[in-house]
């Protein structure tokens, strides 16, 4: 494994915040391999000039089907200098917990963005679960997000507040492996 000291941006959008944190640990994760990494909130910074980095991961979270329009507008406000870059994606949805939809999902939220934007070839695709927080949004997000959690516990027990169906250990491999990618080719 070499260490690399390439600019990197990691940028996302994030409704609730599990995007938001998935993507602050692989800011950590990438800076403790060497690289100068910029985080970006898309909500909140719009990204204004990406031709000084070498790499460009792009996260969103995935909700009733869709990437956050944050994300969708950074990839399209850029996407000729994207398609000179090495660029990751990644979403983070309920589905990417559930085996059975994987394949679904990697279809509907990675290959179709890959597909509406073929003049960008992403070296990684990551495809991450998500979190069930019914303490976080509005009334009908709350609902859903108890609905959901409802659904994952057994017989009639009360569901958590919270279930959080990341696979930390799948992010930092993922992330990694974004390191050891050979920048020269």
């Amino acid at each position: 494994m070499r260490k690399m000291n390439e600019r990197v941006l990691v940028c996302y959008g994030s409704r609730h915040g599990s995007t938001a944190e998935i993507s602050e640990r692989i800011t950590e994760i990438l800076r403790s391999r060497g690289a100068d990494v910029d985080l970006i909130d898309l909500k909140k910074e719009k990204v204004k000039d990406i031709k000084d980095y070498t790499l460009i991961v792009i996260g969103s979270g995935i909700q009733m089907g869709k990437w956050t329009k944050e994300a969708l507008r950074c990839i399209k406000n850029h996407r000729e200098t994207l398609s000179q870059k090495k660029v990751a994606i990644f979403v983070s949805c309920m589905s990417a917990s559930q085996p059975d939809k994987c394949n679904t999902a990697r279809r509907e939220y990675l290959e179709k963005v890959t597909h509406d934007f073929p003049e960008i070839n992403p070296i990684s695709m990551g495809l991450f679960g998500g979190l069930i927080d019914s303490t976080r949004g509005n009334f009908m997000t709350k609902t859903i997000m108890q609905a959901l959690a409802k659904s994952l516990v057994e017989n009639d027990e009360d569901p958590p507040e919270r279930i959080d169906l990341r696979d930390w250990e799948q992010i930092r491999i993922w992330a990694q492996a974004l390191i050891e990618y050979p920048y020269d080719l």
